[in-house]
């Protein structure tokens, strides 16, 4: 159903979202509708066949994405692997030689072809400014790589962190969960014999359910010990927490393969309202604010679904998911708004932004290969990713209405903490040069990122990121571990409702990383777009202070952390 235009707008729009000018904005905030017409008018320019440059020694990250992913070296006229048994004193050292801040976390991605071995048998203390400090084998003629020493892979923090406020364990607040114990990992209380769990009505974790996911060899024994485990908590009280998970379903627990949600909710704040003065009326839904969060029903499920990264990020996120008092809105960021908690993203087709300053910034930083600290390339320019600091970006900034929509579906005190620069190029062919080609969530949680596009990206053939539309209020019951979020091409065509986000020059999308997604790999052009990322300014303290391994904010951008 379309809000009514105003008359300064005369083109029309088709059905399903509203049309709204801006109030106290310079600039014209057009929402768009699925079946609008893709103008022709921009282009994306013919991409040129650019020969990487490299010299020995040089480093890069591959088969991930601009902030995570395997390290590898350049040696002789080729790339190879640095293969060690697995430390974050060595992630320590790379991280930064890489042009990253700290590193959060180590890990193994195993070559998709053929790949020599350069290095072995790395030890660092952590403290060396470069790899070539550390202990290792001369050129390819150590040990090799091996399972205790596998091909070495980090996942980097963005430079520039001293801007995000911090936050005391000790002064931490998780709702419903007791800080002293949250990453406490789960244990058996019964011996589990009392029956099989097959009676409960949420019973997710059956093994035909591999079927729903890409690594389905490494699923097959996370599902039978999630089984075990949810029959094990069953056990411990049958009648009373089978009640209870009966009881949250009549208050709208919906759940699948990956996750639980509350989209059967009564009513909601986020969705309930029709005028921007009824959006700061308090909820009548029952699982809104934080009581669902402390009350048995919810411990119940912390203990037989969620794992325990998963359950810290339910108790950061839901009261933002289903809260209790919105603060009042103009027309356009309630549309915005409303559109984001019913759908998980909101196209926009103009942001009245000046593209050709933001065409020169790109251009620029894109070219700037040599810098690692601005430009990232990876698997020779299949992606680039550049982090220079945008001054044309200040209108969209500080422009109240989009600023007033995030903070409703963030929170009040809620925060920009930076932007990037990306181009996927014709030399992109899948999964194995861009990690985010698989379906998957961010395993961020709840959390915006606003796409601007530097030309037009068509949905057939211009690699547009695509979204299941209604996945955004998941509460996965496993954040720790990279199989569990990545999810199978046909099962998720088959299952959901898939909307592909693409649109004009000027023009782009919000949307929230916690949905099932991904980006476009084949296509006829290179995609180039500008991503700003948003959090509640809670988060990304509470998981540094947690010493969690995730990246808040996400490491590959330009550093702001600015309250909006």
């Amino acid at each position: 159903i379309c809000l009514p235009k105003t008359d300064l707008i005369t083109r029309t729009i088709p059905t399903i979202m509203p049309t709204y000018l801006t109030h106290g904005a310079k600039w014209l905030l057009v929402l768009s509708c699925a079946g609008s017409a893709l103008a022709e008018a921009h282009p994306p320019s013919e991409e040129t066949e650019e020969c990487e440059v490299y010299v020995e020694n040089d480093l890069r990250l591959a088969g991930a994405s601009p902030d995570a992913g395997r390290v590898e070296i350049y040696h002789d006229g080729k790339w190879g692997t640095l293969c060690g048994k697995p430390s974050m004193a060595i992630a320590q050292v790379l991280c930064p030689q890489l042009g990253f801040g700290r590193a959060i976390g180590i890990f193994t991605i195993e070559p998709k072809t053929p790949t020599p071995n350069h290095f072995s048998d790395i030890h660092c203390q952590g403290s060396e400014k470069s790899i070539f400090e550390c202990g290792h084998s001369t050129w390819g003629k150590g040990s090799g790589c091996s399972d205790s020493a596998p091909p070495i892979a980090v996942r980097c923090e963005a430079a520039g962190l001293e801007n995000v406020e911090s936050i005391p364990l000790d002064e931490l607040v998780l709702p419903g969960l007791d800080v002293s114990t949250a990453l406490d990992p789960y244990t058996p209380k019964t011996n589990g014999e009392c029956g099989s769990s097959s009676s409960v009505i949420m019973a997710p974790f059956g093994q035909k359910q591999t079927q729903a996911f890409v690594y389905k060899d490494m699923i097959g024994p996370w599902l039978e010990g999630r089984t075990k485990r949810l029959d094990e908590v069953m056990c411990r009280d049958p009648e009373a927490n089978m009640e209870a998970i009966k009881t949250l379903h009549q208050d709208g627990l919906h759940w699948n393969q990956f996750g639980f949600d509350f989209s059967g909710a009564s009513s909601s704040s986020s969705s309930s309202s029709s005028s921007s003065s009824s959006s700061s009326s308090s909820s009548s839904s029952p699982v809104a604010g934080r009581s669902l969060l402390e009350s048995r029903r919810a411990q119940v499920l912390r203990d037989a679904y969620l794992s325990s990264n998963a359950k810290i990020f339910w108790s950061l996120d839901h009261e933002h998911r289903y809260p209790k008092d919105l603060e009042e809105m103009n027309p356009a960021a309630e549309a915005i708004f409303r559109n984001l908690s019913r759908d998980g993203f909101v196209r926009i087709d103009d942001f009245g932004l000046d593209m050709d300053e933001l065409d020169k910034t790109a251009n620029w930083a894109l070219s700037q290969r040599e810098q690692k600290n601005i430009t990232v390339v990876l698997d020779d320019g299949a992606c680039v990713m550049a982090r220079p600091p945008i001054p044309a970006l200040e209108s969209l900034l500080t422009n109240e209405t989009v600023n007033q929509a995030i903070r409703g579906y963030l929170g009040q005190d809620s925060v920009m903490h930076g932007y990037k620069i990306l181009r996927l190029s014709k030399r992109m062919k899948g999964a194995d040069n861009y990690i985010a080609a698989d379906w998957h969530h961010d395993r961020a949680g709840r959390r915006l990122k606003l796409f601007v596009f530097l030309h037009d990206i068509a949905n057939e053939g211009g690699r547009p990121t695509e979204v299941a539309n209604g996945t955004h209020n998941l509460v996965y019951y496993e954040f720790e571990q990279y199989a569990t979020s990545r999810y199978d091409d046909k099962f998720i065509q088959e299952n959901f409702d898939i909307h592909r986000l693409g649109g004009k020059r000027g023009g782009g999308f919000i949307f929230d990383t916690n949905t099932i997604h991904r980006g476009s790999p084949f296509g006829d052009h290179k995609r180039e777009t500008i991503i700003l990322e948003y959090h509640n300014n809670y988060k990304c303290p509470a998981i540094h202070a947690l010493g969690l391994n995730v990246p808040c904010p996400s490491g590959d951008q330009y550093m702001l952390a600015r309250k909006i």
